[in-house]
């Protein structure tokens, strides 16, 4: 049996990374694009790609990390109704994402795609698998990290320190 306390802690971690991530990364490009001419790569390679490299594995990490808890807390059954995001099927129609449609499509995305368009709202995107969209019904996740954030802040752990 996991401990939920260290679960929690962990999920903690890796949102703080994710949501990081999601607020700073449109402000840095801005300042990228307007303060660096040239061609500066290697800070474009860290501050872009390494950046969202990290924050997809902290993404999955914490993906995993909420399953379990899920799976030990029945999270799911407490937070029915709790809207996520949306789930989109292959004829285009959507649903309401739940918590652990949430937790899922983290884990069996095949890739993320982060959303800065509405720059106090982000969103990230689970990309479901091309070969399995068919059987599995979905094409693509979306979820809303202002919700998540309100989920984390009800979301107890307890500090190593």
């Amino acid at each position: 049996m996991h401990k939920t306390p260290e679960i929690t802690r962990l999920i903690h971690e890796n949102f703080l990374v994710v949501i990081t991530f999601a607020f700073a990364q449109p402000q840095i490009c801005d300042l990228l694009n307007e303060r660096f001419k040239g061609e500066f790569k290697y800070l474009r390679k860290s501050i872009g790609e390494l950046a969202e490299i990290r924050a997809d594995r902290a993404l999955l990490e914490m993906g995993l990390e909420l399953r379990v808890l899920d799976d030990e807390e029945d999270i799911s059954d407490k937070e029915e109704g709790q809207c996520f995001g949306a789930l989109y099927d292959c004829d285009g129609r959507f649903r309401v994402l739940g918590f652990r449609d949430m937790a899922n499509k983290i884990i069996h995305a095949e890739s993320f795609e982060w959303d800065f368009q509405h720059r106090q709202v982000p969103k990230v995107i689970c990309i479901a698998p091309e070969n399995q969209r068919e059987r599995h019904k979905w094409v693509r996740a979306e979820i809303n990290l202002v919700d998540l954030a309100a989920f984390m802040g009800m979301l107890a752990y307890q500090s190593p320190v």
